[in-house]
């Protein structure tokens, strides 16, 4: 058999079984071992025990179109960490979202890549939650800009979330006090 019969082959496999490659795969956005840091988020991140900030995930697990991630976040001077799930799926349009869930089998939040700048590794999400749609500004921890510069797709965060509010939520010391939670972590679990 020659080598374009064994391609054709392995299509026909792979239709047949229903491997669609645009949807077996997390959004490239999200296939990151480093750190994914949300820069901006449009729903305001106050609650009667303080702001949110210093959001980031860090994604552990992907097989398929199923995958699972941390996502840590400081309230006051207390860092938190949850453990969530969620589902790569195809919406009415065609396009590729992903569900999320705080408990395998509910939906928590659906999202969408609005926009993505592979080169620069940033990105624009949008989320439903509660009926409401919300945006986000990710950017991978290597590509974080130095304080007091603007995010490498901050304008397109801008131009795609323009009727939504902008609320900044990371920070300088976003990364030593995460590095001093990981410490902190890690002492912890070698405790006899």
């Amino acid at each position: 058999m020659n080598l374009f019969k064994v391609a054709l082959f392995v299509t026909f496999v792979a239709i047949a079984f229903g491997e669609d490659a645009t949807m077996k795969k997390l959004p490239e956005a999200l296939r990151s071992a480093s750190r994914i840091w949300v820069a901006f988020l449009s729903k305001e991140s106050e609650t009667e025990g303080g702001i949110y900030r210093c959001f980031y995930r860090l994604w552990s697990f992907s097989e398929g179109t199923t995958f699972e991630f941390d996502q840590y976040f400081k309230n006051r001077t207390v860092w938190h960490k949850d453990h969530l799930y969620g589902n790569v799926d195809e919406n009415s349009d065609g396009n590729t979202v992903f569900h999320v869930e705080k408990v395998q089998g509910t939906t928590w939040r659906r999202y969408a890549v609005e926009f993505w700048d592979a080169d620069k590794k940033c990105g624009v999400l949008s989320y439903t939650e509660n009926g409401a749609k919300n945006c986000e500004l990710i950017v991978w921890e290597n590509n974080l800009p130095q304080s007091g510069y603007p995010y490498s797709c901050e304008k397109k965060y801008d131009e795609i979330c323009e009727d939504f509010p902008k609320h900044s939520i990371y920070e300088g010391d976003c990364l030593p006090q995460r590095d001093e939670f990981l410490k902190e972590e890690n002492d912890l679990a070698s405790l006899p």
